[in-house]
């Protein structure tokens, strides 16, 4: 008995259908990997040139003492709230008025005061970094939205922290990257001072 054409063609998918669909998906999987290749080609192309050399921060203060390290490891003892805590900055001890630097270029995001911190300057830079000087003077130097230059006095030691009151005139400075406080000491060269 002769077959139809329509019957042989159903044969056929029947016999070969799977193969078919499969050769089908893996040209069409290729394609895409192809076209996904060349973009990400482009786009790396298009990506400006990034600066690579490490970041090194102007020290915030010309003299000082290390009053309190940064530790996110172990408590450390709070005389002023008579508290164990976390520390999760540094703190330089220095004479009253004592000139506060900025450490890196950057624009002044925040000004504010509060009773724990004090006065407050939050500077933020490139790579997502932001720089918190605390516990400066009310009379600070900048204003939010200024452009500011490494070096540039931003404020004077004073002390305006209730939280740390025990230690007098000194600066609370912390980092912060991707919003998550980190070592100061990353970027500073304590051991100069």
């Amino acid at each position: 008995m002769k077959q139809s054409k329509k019957e042989m063609v159903v044969d056929f998918l029947k016999r070969y259908g799977y193969i078919i669909a499969l050769s089908v998906i893996m040209v069409v999987v290729s394609i895409i990997l192809i076209l996904s290749a060349n973009n990400t080609t482009q786009t790396d192309n298009n990506t400006p040139v990034v600066n690579n050399e490490p970041i090194s921060f102007y020290s915030p203060l010309l003299t000082y003492t290390v009053a309190k390290d940064y530790n996110d490891t172990s408590l450390v003892y709070n005389n002023t709230l008579k508290q164990w805590e976390a520390h999760k900055g540094i703190c330089f001890t220095a004479a009253e008025g004592s000139e506060v630097f900025a450490c890196l270029d950057g624009v002044v995001e925040d000004v504010y005061t509060n009773y724990l911190d004090g006065t407050v300057v939050v500077l933020k830079h490139n790579n997502n970094l932001k720089t918190h000087y605390s516990s400066l003077a009310s009379d600070v130097k900048v204003k939010v939205g200024d452009t500011i230059s490494k070096g540039s006095v931003i404020g004077k030691v004073s002390s305006t922290a209730a939280n740390e009151l025990n230690l007098g005139n000194h600066l609370h400075f912390e980092v912060t990257q991707d919003n998550v406080k980190i070592d100061p000491s990353t970027y500073l060269n304590l051991e100069s001072k």
